[in-house]
């Protein structure tokens, strides 16, 4: 009996050993979600050195004006303002980690078509992720341009929103006429 009851606590003992040392001590890595509180288009008429910045905040949202027929850069920043004496660029690190990041924008102006710039970023896969794009206006129009950040998608093509999965870091929407 002594030696069943010494083989069980020998057998414990070294169960409790071998759970305690595994290798799940480590704390897992968060990637806490950051703060944008801020989303700043800066518009480039193609040809021209002349740029006009649209802002976007929760309390306010600057409307887009653009010319019928004509080509425009559109470059995009995220900005976390909730201290004005430390703004920090949020952008940077979107494009820091391009492989976990794509911005999706929809569209519902006619005509009005995108397309990733030459100067774009690029993931490892050499999948551009939108933080400059080239705009296209047909006739005059009015609508809306949506813009998602959105973070770990599992797809970066697609038609709408759903498309993409991943979760969004931010949607802001600007009205934008085309005159």
């Amino acid at each position: 009996m002594k030696n069943v009851t010494l083989k069980y606590l020998t057998i414990l003992f070294l169960s409790i050993t071998v759970l305690s040392c595994s290798d799940d001590d480590d704390p897992a890595v968060i990637n806490e979600e950051e703060t944008i509180t801020t989303v700043k288009l800066t518009v480039t008429e193609s040809g021209s050195t002349t740029s006009t910045e649209y802002t976007w905040t929760e309390d306010s949202q600057d409307p887009i004006t653009l010319q019928a027929n004509t080509t425009y850069n559109f470059t995009i920043e995220f900005l976390d303002e909730s201290n004005p004496d430390d703004v920090e660029d949020i952008t940077a690190e979107v494009i820091a980690e391009a492989d976990e990041h794509y911005v999706f924008y929809e569209n519902t102006v006619t005509g009005l078509v995108f397309q990733s710039a030459a100067d774009d970023t690029q993931d490892s896969n050499d999948i551009s992720i939108n933080v400059s794009t080239d705009w296209t206006t047909g006739s005059a129009g009015t609508g809306i341009i949506r813009a998602y950040l959105i973070h770990e998608p599992t797809t970066k093509t697609g038609d709408s929103r759903a498309d993409f999965g991943g979760e969004t870091d931010i949607e802001v929407e600007f009205t934008t006429t085309v005159q």
